[in-house]
């Protein structure tokens, strides 16, 4: 039985997409025999809490937690408000807010989380000479999380896998930050330290493994997210049979807010007869400062209704429920390499997939072989609005799609996962 460490910032009862990646994998890593060691903070600040997702923690996981300090936390006591999800990728943010994000870029390299760094390799130093491990993995962002995992190669020779869920200088808001050219140069050089030393580079699409390369890594494995076929038991009963609802799910910032969506929706409603009455809009997540605005600017406010959270479960469900499910990409660096989580989890509720993304894309790729998943590049007005026509032809046929997309479920991308272990 290998034992693998797993350093992770995000954990239950933290929500949202960072959380289910190793919440899941560590799940079927037991059930292939092998022993998943979460360590994580006792605390921390999260913009999103789900108490349900406690539920899905495996029976027997050793959780070592130890408390962390974020500076987050002394903001909320004058602000009185949780942190917001799209703080760094704001357009056009206050004064405020602008101090705060200077102060977060210049003070605390990688993240706000670097306070829990030397505490951290002490600690987990301690632990490793009593409990000796097979693999330590660190998953980021925040990138804090491969420098306790950096720090720790470098005592104990251990092998040691990065786990990118995201890039780090080629994330999409890095060169918006107003970093100091000392910091941007820190950055860089902790980048490669970390991509350099790693005995493997796991990341979560082939454009970022190939990049990743570039930089030097010694050995790159593509894992996507995926989704778990467990938490699909859900019987689908319609309110209305004719109804087109068309469902979001996750964070939807300015940048992935593409404005020909919804005058093309707009052109739909008024072109064909009974598209506006049967049109109904669902969006569960942290919307931008603007889109409200926005829904009564195109007259769709009262088709809109809006959680700005569901828990996991409720998430899943309400995707069952959806005609369409829509996936927007932003215009932005690394573009060809992002695939966001919740295409994953899109897949497994089998209903229709409409993304709007870049052409060539890794997630173009993927979605040419899947038959329920229509993909549009920026700006095609045509193209989306024959596409959700065709989608809205479809909802009351009864289809069901039975595409094998099971490569991509936790199940076998854990078998992956050891595969690629056996390998250093």
């Amino acid at each position: 039985m290998k034992k693998i460490l797993i350093i992770t910032y995000y954990w239950p009862p933290k929500g949202g997409v960072g959380v289910q990646r190793w919440l899941k994998l560590t799940k079927y890593l037991m059930k292939h025999n092998y022993r998943p060691i979460i360590y994580t903070p006792d605390g921390g600040v999260s913009p999103l809490v789900d108490e349900s997702l406690i539920h899905y923690i495996p029976s027997g996981l050793e959780i070592i937690k130890r408390k962390i300090f974020e500076p987050q936390k002394i903001l909320g006591v004058f602000t009185q408000k949780p942190p917001s999800s799209d703080i760094l990728v704001k357009k056009r943010p206050g004064f405020f807010s602008k101090i705060l994000i200077w102060l977060r870029a210049n003070l605390f390299v990688p993240d706000s989380r670097s306070t829990w760094i030397k505490p951290s390799v002490r600690f987990l130093n301690r632990y490793l000479e009593k409990n000796p491990i097979d693999i330590v993995l660190s998953t980021g962002p925040p990138h804090s999380m491969h420098m306790i995992g950096l720090g720790l190669k470098n005592t104990h020779q251990v092998k040691w896998i990065a786990d990118f869920r995201d890039p780090w200088t080629d994330i999409e808001y890095f060169d918006t930050l107003p970093l100091l050219s000392s910091k941007r140069i820190q950055h860089e050089k902790k980048e490669q330290e970390v991509v350099c030393n790693a005995d493997m580079i796991l990341t979560v699409s082939q454009s970022w493994a190939d990049d990743f390369q570039k930089m030097g890594a010694k050995k790159t494995h593509v894992l996507p997210n995926g989704y778990d076929p467990d938490d699909y038991n859900y019987t689908v009963l319609k309110d209305q049979v004719f109804e087109f609802k068309i469902g979001h799910f996750g964070l939807y910032n300015q940048f992935r807010d593409h404005s020909f969506f919804w005058k093309t929706l707009q052109k739909l409603s008024r072109n064909i007869s009974d598209f506006d009455s049967n049109l109904k809009l669902l969006f569960a997540g942290e919307v931008h400062e603007h889109f409200f605005k926005q829904m009564k600017l195109f007259e769709f406010n009262s088709k809109l209704h809006h959680h700005p959270y569901l828990s996991h479960d409720k998430t899943i469900k309400n995707m069952m429920e959806c005609d369409l499910l829509l996936l927007t990409q932003a215009d932005s660096k690394a573009v060809l390499g992002r695939i966001p989580a919740k295409f994953f989890e899109y897949l497994g509720a089998r209903k229709p997939i409409l993304a709007i993304g870049k052409k060539d894309s890794d997630l173009e790729k993927i979605i040419s072989k899947i038959s329920y998943a229509w993909f549009i590049d920026f700006g095609n007005e045509k193209l989306l609005y024959d596409s959700i026509l065709e989608i809205y032809n479809l909802r009351t046929n009864n289809h069901q799609f039975n595409d094998d997309v099971s490569n991509f479920s936790r199940d076998n991308q854990a078998i992956d996962l050891i595969n690629v272990i056996n390998t250093l």
